[in-house]
């Protein structure tokens, strides 16, 4: 993993064998960056898990070439990754919030950052409900 900033741009490439969600994590700890928008996500994953649905994922093995866009927010302190993807093969596509993911040639991302603290909270109603990540906005608190 590399990450350079460019102005207010934080761009991050992944490389073959990195874990996307924890290498977008040590990217944005060393930039200290805790609060952004990932207008843009692209490249492939060899092997990755995302939710499709409430209370259904997905575990996909194979090449997929994706795309996808989401946020940064703090929870409990650190930088929470919320990243939802398209990625597709030969033998379908498939939609949805990215849980975890292996980089397969290379991936890039880059990340505006924001002023502020945008927090996430945990959602205990939603947890009940089946939600697999049930971790929330806390828009009522401000930055």
């Amino acid at each position: 993993m590399i990450a350079r900033s460019y102005g207010e741009l934080l761009a991050v490439r992944l490389d073959e064998g990195d874990e996307v969600i924890s290498s977008l994590t040590e990217a944005l700890l060393s930039h200290k960056v805790t609060t952004g928008v990932i207008p843009t996500f692209i490249g492939a994953l060899g092997d990755c898990r995302i939710i499709l649905r409430k209370g259904h994922e997905e575990r996909i093995r194979s090449h997929v070439e994706v795309v996808g866009n989401g946020n940064v927010s703090l929870y409990r302190g650190r930088p929470f990754i919320h990243l939802h993807i398209a990625a597709g093969n030969e033998g379908g596509m498939w939609v949805g919030h990215l849980n975890e993911g292996t980089v397969d040639i290379f991936c890039e991302a880059m990340i505006l950052p924001l002023v502020g603290q945008m927090r996430r909270i945990y959602g205990r109603a939603l947890a009940r409900s089946g939600v697999t990540v049930p971790f929330i906005l806390d828009l009522e608190r401000g930055p």
